[in-house]
């Protein structure tokens, strides 16, 4: 039955599944079998849809029983051809893994793939090819060093100046196995010590070294907290590894390859939970062999948002060195919020004491949401003032919707406007498009711009605004070429040409994975009564780990509940911990 509605629309959906659940779900590489699977959904689903509605409303076959039949085997024979010209346009690789040889092995044709009698993977082909070369790169690393007693020493004295403690057996032995390291990851949980242990680490390799130490993280605010609790300059892995723009190719690149190495002897990597495959392994590229890599994490964290799942995967596969903290050192005896992040972990409830507590749930339906978050700030910041916003912030799971981070902050751009006696200033981008800022609205860039020009701290030039950058609106001229001037919180200025203004976001709200890599003085965590595949055990427990010192959650305790009964509900396939164990002896 040839000329089936059907067609046009289901080869259509499978590349927007191919799309949707290999890249931006964040798996390297799917089963051949999930495609099948994948493809019956969306036939199951069609009947219910608009888009499949509107181009059957005229067909012959429609509610006919050969259109049924028509369903039953229209994937399966479409498949092939569809796998096979994604192929050829290099949308789609099919692939399996010799552990023979430990390597992988691509192949053209779709027929041949499949008479292998290997289990063919369908996988992003530039995410995969990173996971295979982060194993080959770190199959070199992996080797011991010896610890200069005397230097760890002073290390541990410059440290502890002006602390009220010092290391606790656990903390120095962390110490000792990563100095005598090559590469090792430092895992642990909110007050276990990651930051001291951190800092020792840098005073050790700073004495040795001296200026070849290199303290980065994956986004900006990262990189400003890990250089505010350090004392040491951080910069983003982007920043790190040179990222350039070149305005003849009009394409983004990094000066640090696999062909021009970074000059750097250390290099210590905090929220390494945020790091994907891609840009770890063209860390890896543009590094020495013999380089010095200290990966710092909480594993139990969100996983990134580009594609792999780096740090769990290095730490499942036993194949490299981990440290793991678990004692607990953050106001041990009284935090609700380390005790709470210690349930979540664990599948248990949380505890909100009726007493004086560093913890607060308030109860309210999702039409009283918004009107608690008005009184939160006036209460927490009644003049919306710059600096006690760099304190705090408010976190929801979802960007769209009734309580989202864009009701949040449309709502609070309102809320602020009209304290400061000011609204909003219309801005045209192009036809059909404006935008609304004002004066101190609270920011965040939501892509790498590697060519955005800005004024560095110290006043020099630079080049570069990256994803999850946050600052405020300095200054605001609406007909001007440069409508808005923003500071950012790492102390870094920008003026930004109109048809940029799509990268910035409102930020008084960021949902919980935006979050990541920061922490607040004060949060406010919002939990309407929803469910869903994003409302799960990591993200509940990433959002309370965003507080230092004092977390509100308001909304629902059932949706409380169900979350810490929510491991992560959609399991990346990757295959990071497949190639280490296979190419690293145990």
């Amino acid at each position: 039955m040839e000329g089936m509605c059907l067609d046009h629309f289901v080869t259509n959906e499978l590349m927007r599944s191919f799309e949707r659940i290999l890249g931006k779900n964040g798996h390297t590489f799917l089963p051949m079998s999930s495609w099948k699977e994948e493809g019956e959904k969306i036939l199951k689903n069609a009947w219910f849809s608009t888009d499949f509605q509107s181009p059957c409303f005229f067909c012959e076959y429609k509610g006919k029983p050969e259109c049924m039949e028509y369903r039953k085997t229209f994937v399966q024979s479409i498949v092939p051809n569809w796998f096979q010209e994604q192929m050829d346009a290099g949308t789609v690789s099919l692939c399996s893994w010799d552990a023979k040889e430990s390597k992988l092995r691509f192949y053209k044709k779709f027929e041949r793939a499949i008479k292998s009698g290997k289990e063919i993977w369908v996988a992003d082909d530039r995410a995969i090819r990173a996971e295979a070369a982060i194993a080959q790169r770190l199959k070199k690393a992996v080797k011991d060093r010896s610890v200069n007693e005397p230097i760890l020493e002073k290390a541990l004295r410059w440290t502890q100046v002006g602390e009220e403690f010092k290391l606790s057996k656990e903390q120095e032995a962390v110490v000792r196995t990563a100095l005598s390291k090559n590469f090792v990851i430092v895992d642990g949980g909110p007050g276990t010590g990651k930051t001291t242990i951190l800092r020792v680490i840098y005073q050790y390799y700073l004495n040795i070294y001296s200026d070849h130490v290199f303290c980065c993280a994956p986004t900006g605010k990262a990189a400003k907290r890990m250089g505010d609790v350090t004392n040491a300059p951080a910069q983003t892995l982007h920043r790190l590894l040179g990222a350039t723009y070149d305005e003849d190719s009009d394409e983004s690149y990094f000066y640090y390859t696999k062909n021009n190495h970074h000059p750097g002897k250390v290099f210590l990597i905090d929220e390494a939970s945020m790091i994907d495959c891609v840009i770890f392994s063209q860390f890896l590229e543009a590094v020495d062999d013999d380089a010095i890599i200290v990966l710092v994490g909480d594993s139990h964290q969100l996983p990134s948002v580009g594609a792999g799942r780096v740090l769990a995967d290095l730490i499942g596969s036993g194949r490299v060195p981990v440290c793991t903290l678990v004692e607990n050192f953050r106001q041990i005896r009284s935090s609700m919020i380390v005790k709470n992040a210690s349930n979540i972990l664990h599948g248990n409830e949380m505890e909100f004491p009726e007493e004086a507590s560093d913890i607060h749930f308030v109860s309210a339906r999702p039409n009283e949401i918004l009107d608690y978050v008005a009184e939160w700030i006036r209460k927490n910041n009644p003049d919306c003032h710059i600096d006690a916003w760099r304190d705090m912030a408010i976190l929801c799971p979802r960007r769209n919707g009734p309580v989202s981070t864009d009701s949040i902050n449309e709502m609070m751009q309102k809320l602020t406007s009209n304290r400061r006696g000011s609204r909003p200033s219309a801005i045209r981008i192009r036809e059909g498009l404006t935008r609304y800022f004002s004066k101190e609205d609270r920011v965040i860039q939501v892509k790498n711009d590697y060519r955005l020009l800005c004024k560095e701290p110290d006043g020099s030039e630079g080049e570069g605004v990256f994803n999850g950058d946050i600052g405020f609106v300095r200054e605001i001229t609406p007909t001007s070429e440069f409508p808005l001037d923003i500071l950012f919180d790492d102390g870094r200025r920008a003026s930004y040409p109109v048809e940029r203004l799509t990268d910035l976001e409102l930020a008084y709200a960021l949902t919980v994975h935006k979050a990541q890599g920061g922490e607040w003085k004060k949060v406010l965590l919002v939990l309407p009564s929803e469910r869903g595949p994003i409302f799960n055990r990591n993200l509940l427990y990433t959002a309370v780990t965003r507080a230092k010192n004092e977390l509100w959650i308001v909304g629902d305790r059932k949706t409380i509940s169900f979350m810490i009964s929510s491991q992560y509900s959609e399991t990346r396939k990757t295959a990071l911990k497949i190639f280490l164990e296979d190419q690293i002896e145990s």
